[in-house]
């Protein structure tokens, strides 16, 4: 996996999960806690999904899962 492209996603879901997060927040959503904790990774997990699409859907479908998994716990220990 080229480097350039994977710091280009990574930047890609960080202001994807900002955005939703300040959208949430700022809409004054009933149980935002919630909702960020579980929209915000999974969210990230499409962003990586959908934009290594030249790679095999396994490899793309794990790291996608393990990145939901890790902003997950990282949301469940903020």
């Amino acid at each position: 996996m080229p480097l350039r492209r994977l710091l280009l996603l990574t930047i890609l879901t960080a202001a994807f999960a900002f955005a939703l997060q300040a959208l949430l927040v700022v809409t004054g959503a009933p149980a935002a806690d919630a909702l960020i904790l579980l929209l915000v990774p999974v969210a990230a997990a499409a962003v990586i999904f959908f934009g290594l699409r030249p790679y095999p859907a396994a490899g793309r479908a794990r790291l996608a899962a393990m990145v939901a998994v890790a902003l997950f716990l990282l949301g469940l220990s903020l």
